[in-house]
């Protein structure tokens, strides 16, 4: 009995400490700062850019809008399952499913009525590339508008679109948050600022 609870006490020390790690702030490698809003991440293999003026100070609503562009060398598969944010105090929130957005229509018409004025365009920040495809993890279905749950980068394409979190809470805390955007070859992490 004693052996159990020494076991189950390790197992549990060893979970909080992976928490705590999780929780703790993060150094970011392979990023630069770009802007207020705007911040790359390159690693020789995946270029990320993120931009989220609109977010960065009106964040008290459920939904936050982060735009993106990815590209990389040779082909990549992202997958909307392996994007997420990382709040400040390590709680994983997962990428927004379609079907909650949409379900959300007037708030989501509003955030992306608000968020015309402070849109930046991610594209220029991709060099020698040859063409663009669009990143569809979220679109309007009473426009036409097919959604995916996997995009495939060619070689030297861009990939470019937004990314919606909902907040579990309803609004999100001000602080540091990791943008993680995992594929084949390793995750890309940006560090998003919310004031």
């Amino acid at each position: 009995m004693a052996r159990v609870m020494v076991v189950a006490a390790l197992l549990v020390g060893i979970v909080v400490s992976a928490d705590a790690q999780r929780a703790q702030p993060r150094e970011f490698s392979r990023v630069k700062q770009l802007g207020a809003a705007l911040v790359e991440y390159h690693d020789g293999l995946t270029q990320a850019v993120a931009a989220y003026y609109h977010s960065q100070r009106n964040h008290d609503t459920p939904w936050l809008l982060i735009e993106v562009g990815v590209s990389s060398p040779q082909a990549l598969v992202l997958r909307r399952d392996l994007v997420r944010l990382v709040s400040p105090s390590g709680q994983l929130v997962p990428l927004a499913a379609q079907r909650r957005w949409g379900a959300d229509s007037a708030r989501a018409r509003g955030l992306l009525q608000e968020a015309r004025t402070t849109r930046h365009q991610v594209r220029t920040y991709f060099r020698g590339t040859r063409g663009v495809e669009p990143l569809r993890f979220f679109g309007r279905p009473e426009q036409g508008q097919t959604v995916i749950d996997v995009a495939q980068i060619a070689p030297e394409e861009v990939l470019l679109g937004d990314l919606l979190f909902e907040s579990p809470t309803g609004a999100w805390e001000r602080g540091i948050y990791a943008l993680e955007i995992e594929h084949e070859g390793g995750t890309a992490a940006l560090p998003i600022e919310l004031r």
